[in-house]
């Protein structure tokens, strides 16, 4: 249950059993990433957010809502290889079970997911290397100007195709307790770091054995082989 892992789309399943029902980020006077003087250049700074003072999300899973409060946000060499293509930084928003959420629709779920955490990738080029199209510099800039408030404002979780599944944490003693809700977009921005302030290098993927990969969206194939199987139902039926 080790992370990192290789993320192959056809080795994923498509689902709709994960979603983000809810978001409440609050505005941070501190900074995680400070922006230099000619803000051309980002640099990143680490520091834990205590009794909910960054907000929150409700993210549901197999029908049932969880709230995840948001903690801290850590800068990574690339880490997960999408289709072999692996970005150059990930920024990774590190999110902690409130263990004291209700909700009504709970009532009558089972609670099926133990982990204790969830991170939300998101994947960063360099500006000079990115394909024309794929450049947002003012996401992650309103994520770090003056207040951490940006994430309210871009569709970061819903709007993206973005790849799920079980694995740990990245930081030694690995505990496998960690939800990853990796976004399959690439984000564009110029960042600046020190070898010290990253705490994995030459990271070595870890093995799936057998744990599922799903995916929040379908391609061409996946819609072509649904629209046969539909198509065989109804020949079936003699409609």
């Amino acid at each position: 249950m080790q992370s990192p892992i290789d993320i192959r789309e056809y080795e994923s399943i498509y689902t709709n059993d994960f979603s983000f029902v809810y978001q409440n980020y609050k505005n941070v006077s501190n900074c995680f990433i400070n922006i230099n003087t000619d803000n051309s250049t980002y640099t990143l700074k680490t520091e834990d957010l205590k009794n909910g003072e960054g907000g929150y999300i409700n993210f549901e899973r197999k029908g049932v809502i969880k709230q995840y409060e948001f903690i801290r946000a850590e800068l990574y060499q690339g880490l997960h290889p999408i289709d072999g293509i692996l970005s150059k930084y990930e920024l990774h928003l590190v999110h902690k079970k409130n263990l004291d959420f209700k909700t009504n629709k709970n009532q009558y779920r089972s609670i099926q997911d133990p982990n204790m955490f969830l991170r939300v990738v998101l994947r960063y080029n360099n500006t000079s290397n990115c394909k024309a199209g794929s450049s947002d510099n003012g996401l992650l800039e309103d994520l770090i100007n003056s207040s951490f408030g940006g994430l309210g404002k871009y569709p970061v979780f819903q709007d993206k195709k973005a790849y799920f599944y079980e694995g740990s944490s990245i930081i030694i003693p690995c505990d496998e307790n960690v939800n990853y809700y990796v976004v399959n977009d690439l984000f564009c921005a110029k960042i600046t770091t020190n070898d010290d302030q990253f705490s994995v290098s030459n990271v070595t993927l870890s093995n799936k054995f057998g744990r599922p990969l799903y995916k929040n969206f379908m391609n061409y194939k996946d819609n072509t082989e649904l629209l046969s199987f539909n198509k065989n139902i109804i020949v079936r039926l003699g409609f």
